[in-house]
């Protein structure tokens, strides 16, 4: 059966993103090829859905201003992301009638990344650390989250306090939204190679493919230090990946394999660890198109502060093919009794 004319517009920008919709804009990976800068609203028949990692995906059929009959194909935050909700699939049912609003592409397409779904029973569900109900006044689910609540003051410090589960905090004062910066100190080789990358083609981590250094320590997910015999692990919950950092340093190889994550050694100075990687084999520095060269090399340092509530995170890249001095990153993770590190279980 033919649907009647639904809508797909543009709607007014500066007055949404300030009043109804507020989204952190770098949870998973790069949101470059999305326009940040206007929402579009769409409402069409739900042809098929997917609630999993590394993105929920919905499929609709709307009709165009012309009469014409478009799919539309969408994208929203990762299940990691919204099970710190109360976000949940719940009413989702193919050949429903919904609505969306969204980023399109930068670019004319038919994708949009969803920040708010209605359901047909008026019930409206949110997406992400910091959406806002863009319609309902009662029925939403999505808007109660774990994503703002901060760090918990902890007796844990020094070095015997960094062996516990950290979680990322969206709220006011985040480190998260700074981590990466906006312009880096290229050397020519290092700016062709940026201009070159394209947002809409060219991505750091398609489907389930994981992450490499350093990129994987922007994951926003609970990351966990464990010891074992002679090294310290990190579990970071995004690809289920684990860090391994040697602490015998005589027994690193002289010539390790390049791999997605490098060779990690580890040493203490006082009560922060300090982590040297190389051997880094990853395209990518940050989620918006820096590139590595060959030969990068990274220097990481990890402090609980002093009242024990935080994780503080320093990272010095050097790779003299793309920068002309060491570029320096920080940020923080947060400790919230009870978070736990949970199987990421990507599935494309």
């Amino acid at each position: 059966m033919r649907l009647p004319a639904l809508r797909s517009f543009v709607l007014p920008t500066i007055a949404i993103l300030a009043s109804t919709l507020c989204v952190d804009a770098a949870a998973h990976h790069s949101f470059a090829r999305f326009d940040s800068s206007r929402i579009v609203e769409v409402e069409g028949e739900l042809l098929s859905f997917s609630w999993r990692n590394p993105h929920i995906r919905f499929e609709i059929l709307a009709i165009n201003d012309k009469g014409d009959e478009v799919r539309w194909a969408l994208e929203s935050h990762s299940v990691s992301i919204l099970r710190r909700t109360n976000a949940s699939p719940e009413g989702l049912k193919k050949g429903d009638r919904i609505r969306i609003a969204g980023w399109l592409t930068v670019r004319p397409s038919t994708e949009i990344f969803v920040h708010n779904l209605m359901l047909p029973n008026g019930r409206e569900i949110v997406f992400g650390a910091e959406a806002r109900p863009r319609w309902s006044t009662g029925n939403v689910v999505g808007d109660e989250t774990e994503w703002l609540t901060a760090g918990t003051a902890s007796d844990d410090r020094g070095r015997d306090g960094l062996y516990r589960v950290w979680s990322t905090y969206f709220g006011p004062g985040s480190t998260f939204r700074t981590f990466w910066k906006r312009e880096y100190p290229f050397t020519e080789a290092g700016q062709r190679r940026k201009d070159a990358w394209d947002p809409l083609t060219d991505t750091s981590t398609p489907g389930c493919e994981p992450k490499g250094m350093p990129l994987i320590m922007e994951q926003p997910y609970p990351l966990e230090f464990t010891q074992g015999d002679g090294v310290i692990e990190i579990h970071l919950e995004e690809y289920d990946t684990v860090r391994t950092i040697h602490m015998d340093l005589a027994a690193a190889p002289l010539d390790p394999e390049r791999s997605l994550l490098g060779f990690s050694t580890g040493r203490w100075e006082d009560d922060t660890l300090v982590v040297a990687t190389v051997a880094v084999d990853f395209a990518h520095f940050d989620p918006n198109g820096t590139p590595q060269g060959s030969d990068p090399g990274f220097v990481e340092r990890f402090r609980v502060s002093d009242d024990g509530s935080r994780l503080l995170y320093e990272l010095t890249a050097t790779d003299n093919e793309i920068f002309t001095e060491p570029v320096t990153v920080t940020r923080d993770w947060v400790w919230r009794p009870g978070e736990q590190v949970r199987p990421y279980e990507c599935r494309q």
